[in-house]
Formats: structure tokens, sequence, C-alpha cells
């Protein structure tokens, strides 16, 4: 049987709850549409996934 109170919640560490709202062209969107569907990821993940690795490379300064 379904639990009647949906899914649980996820951990206060875990929950998305930012938004940052990012003007593109349709040419950028649909390259980051294709590459996160290349990747098996949903848009905002890749987008995630991308921003942190480039954010963890600039804290080591380079």
């Amino acid at each position: 049987m379904a639990n009647p109170n949906g899914r649980p919640k996820k951990p206060p560490d875990e929950s998305l709850i930012e938004r940052i709202d990012l003007r593109l062209t349709t040419a950028e969107r649909l390259e980051y549409e294709q590459a996160a569907q290349r990747e098996g990821k949903k848009l905002s993940a890749w987008i995630r996934d991308c921003l942190g690795r480039v954010a963890k490379r600039a804290a080591k300064g380079r």
C-alpha cells in the first residue's frame, strides 16, 4: 500500500530550496540540455555538477 502521506521528507542538508534564475539563449539551453541528456542527468543536476566543479577549482586558485 502506498504511503498516505507521500514521499518522506529529505534531510535539511539534502533539500533543494534555493533558486537561481539564469537567462540563456535558445542555443545555450539546447546545448546544455543535450549535454545533460548525454550524461543521463536532469538539466538542473547537470548545471549544479558543472558549477560545483568550477567553484572547487576556483577555490583552489586555478
